[in-house]
This record gives C-alpha cells, sequence and structure tokens, in this order.
C-alpha cells in the first residue's frame, strides 16, 4: 500500500497534475482525430474491413513490442524527453501517411504512430501516479481517464472542423494536434521527477497482485478501440453520414468523461470490485440494445452517452486501484502491465470485430464487447462473493 495517500496535496502538485492532465487530453485528441481519419482513408482506398482492422491492430500491437525498452527510453530521456521523442516521430509518421496508400507501409507507419502513443502517454500516466495527491487518488485517477477520454471524444470534432475535405490536409491538421500536445508540457520542464531504470520490469508480479483492476484494462481495451475503430462505419452502414456517425463516438466519450468521471469519485467510498460489476453490467445492456437504438438518431446519442460512463468508470476505477496497491518503485512496472492488458484487449477486438463485420455480420461490435464484459462480470462477481466468504 502506498502510505503516502494519507498526505495532504499541496498547489504546486495540483497545478502540475493539471497541465499533465491536459497534455493527456491532447495526446489522445490526435488518436481520436485518427480514429475517424484510418478507416476511412483505408475505406477510401479500397481496402476491406478486415484489412482496415488489421492494420489498426498493429497500433496497439506496438505497445507489446516496445515493454522492454520502455523503461530504458525513460531512464535515458527522462519523462520529457521520452515525450517529446515521441512526438516527433508522431509528426513524421503523419506527414508520410498523406502521402501514400501501400497497404504495408501504412501497418508500419500506424505501428510507429502506436508506440509513440504509448510514450507519451505512459509518461504521463507514470509522472501522474508519482505525485502525492492524498486522499483526491480517485479523483485524479478520474480525471486522468477522463483526459483520455474527452481527448478522443474532440477528436471526431476537429476532424470535422479540420480534416473533413480530405487529403493531406486532413494529417495535416492532425500534426497541429500533436504539436500542441508538446507545447502544454513545456511549462513542467525543470518540475519533472527524476527516474532511475530499475532494470528489470515486474510485469506478471504486477498482474498478480492486483487482478480484478488489471483485468479492468483489458475490457476497457476491447470497448476504448473497438469501439472507436468501428464506430464510425458501423453508423454508416446503418445509413448515417460520416459527420453524425463520428459523433457518436463523442457521446460515447463525453459520457466517459462525465460519468466516468463521478463514478471514479464515488469509489473512493464504495468497494471497487461492486463498482466494477455494476459499471460492466450498464455496459452490456447498453451494448446489447445499441442495434436497435442505432435507428433513432438522438437514442443511440443517449445509450452510447451512457456506456461511455461505464466504460470509463471501470477504466478510473482500475486505475485507481493500481495507483494504490503499488509503492512508488513499482508503479512503472504496474503502469506498463496496465497498459499492455490495455493493449492486448485492444489488438483481440479490432481483429475480431473486423473480421466478423467483414465477413457480413454488421453487429459483430456488440458481440465482441458483449462477449467480452460478460467474461469479465462473472470473475468479478466470483471474486466478490469470495471476498465477502473470507470476511
Amino acid at each position: 500500500m502506498n502510505h503516502s495517500e494519507q498526505l495532504p496535496i499541496d498547489r504546486r502538485s495540483l497545478n502540475t497534475v493539471f497541465i499533465l492532465i491536459l497534455a493527456t487530453a491532447a495526446v489522445q485528441a490526435a488518436v481520436g482525430y485518427n480514429t475517424v481519419l484510418f478507416p476511412v482513408s483505408l475505406e477510401a482506398y479500397g481496402y476491406s474491413k478486415f484489412l482496415i482492422g488489421l492494420c489498426l491492430a498493429f497500433e496497439m500491437g506496438a505497445v507489446i513490442t516496445i515493454i522492454n525498452c520502455i523503461d530504458w527510453i525513460l531512464g535515458k530521456f527522462g519523462l520529457v524527453g521520452t515525450f517529446a521523442l515521441a512526438t516527433g516521430l508522431r509528426l513524421l509518421v503523419l506527414l508520410l501517411l498523406a502521402n501514400t496508400q501501400n497497404f504495408p507501409f501504412w501497418c508500419v507507419s500506424v505501428f510507429c504512430f502506436g508506440m509513440c502513443t504509448y510514450m507519451c502517454l505512459i509518461s504521463l500516466q507514470t509522472w501522474v501516479n508519482a505525485i502525492s495527491v492524498g486522499r483526491f487518488r480517485g479523483l485524479v485517477s478520474g480525471c486522468y481517464s477522463s483526459a483520455l477520454s474527452l481527448g478522443t471524444a474532440s477528436g471526431p470534432i476537429l476532424f470535422n472542423q479540420l480534416g473533413s475535405s480530405g487529403g493531406s490536409q486532413a494529417f495535416q491538421g492532425n500534426m497541429v494536434i500533436v504539436l500542441v500536445a508538446l507545447m502544454v508540457i513545456i511549462p513542467l520542464l525543470t518540475q519533472q521527477p527524476r527516474f532511475l531504470s530499475q532494470g528489470r520490469l515486474r510485469i506478471l508480479y504486477a498482474i498478480r497482485m492486483a487482478k480484478v483492476p488489471m483485468l479492468s484494462s483489458f475490457v476497457g481495451g476491447v470497448t476504448f478501440f473497438g469501439l472507436p475503430a468501428f464506430l464510425t462505419l458501423y453508423g454508416m452502414i446503418n445509413g448515417l453520414s460520416i459527420q453524425r456517425a463520428s459523433l457518436l463516438l463523442t457521446a460515447f466519450m463525453l459520457g466517459s468523461v462525465i460519468l466516468g468521471l463521478l463514478i471514479s469519485s464515488l469509489s473512493n467510498r464504495n468497494n471497487r470490485t461492486f463498482v466494477t460489476i455494476l459499471c460492466v453490467l450498464i455496459g452490456v445492456l447498453c451494448a446489447v440494445f445499441l442495434p436497435l437504438a442505432i435507428y433513432n438518431y438522438f437514442i443511440a446519442v443517449c445509450l452510447l452517452f451512457v456506456w461511455g460512463g461505464a466504460a470509463g468508470g471501470i477504466y478510473a476505477t482500475g486505475l485507481s486501484a493500481v495507483a494504490e496497491l503499488f509503492r512508488k518503485e513499482d508503479q512503472v512496472s504496474a503502469n506498463v502491465a496496465y497498459s499492455i492488458l490495455d493493449n492486448v484487449g485492444g489488438i483481440i477486438a479490432v481483429l475480431s470485430i473486423g473480421f466478423l463485420m467483414g465477413s457480413g455480420i454488421s453487429d459483430g461490435i456488440v458481440y465482441v464487447i458483449v462477449t467480452t464484459a460478460l467474461c469479465y462480470f462473472i470473475y468479478c462477481l466470483a471474486q466478490l462473493i469470495n471476498t465477502e466468504h473470507m470476511v
């Protein structure tokens, strides 16, 4: 247990947390922008939905590839240095993608973009969890999770403003967003905590010590990667324009921001496993009714808003538990493990959904998410029952 959680938070730490959360939203805004730009561009080039899913899976697969190097990278360049390096590479990737339709090159480029996004987020997440915030841990974790969702939610809106005309202009618009993320974090250059390489990450140890919150990241990955990757195309299949279909994702992410933050704050006063079970159940019900709600745009937006809140609650509650369960020296291992499971869930989701939708099952997006959520629901319920029996 991290005993520093009992200490009060000071004003400087509060300001640092605010800037880091703002930077997180900016980093994720570029990702949200790409959730429309990448699949729509690939479909316009004539690629099937399975190939689109395969290409997008490279973005998540990058995290698994880089895990053995991230500790060395953070130790070598520091948190801000790693962020700046990753930002430069993200800009280069977008510049190159604007001028090619070659599928293998797209896969490699998407892989690199995902790797650099992960480098940015793990730097920010490690920094946030290293700050002593006292009794506000649940609120801070909820704000961080909400920043991820808010950034993703703003992506489709920014795309409609900056990139709806298509072509290279769409990619240039995202390059501006990537640069803004770096500008936000520059004021903290002299405040970054010193990072010492652990030498060896204890990934399996972190997963074993916090199974329920770690697996919540897997479920979050299935939802937060699988849904954005195909929700715009799903809406277009069901008769929506690209502008209206892309805003479905915005509704989902706004729900994650507003309701997810509330749920995370309330989890400080309740059993986190119980809160997680309730959120999973709500998410399953929303997913089941999506195929009916999609034909009424207002109802679909409201349903996705509630679903986003449930998904955000699961992710933020798990992240808060991870921050409390591990000592400062184990925070990198814990955060890397959390991110790995998040991205593994994303890989499985985009490949499965892409395969099902490519096979003519338009509701494949619902089947994959519901199946995963139900399995996690049963596991959490079993853990809650076992805990009560032990008491």
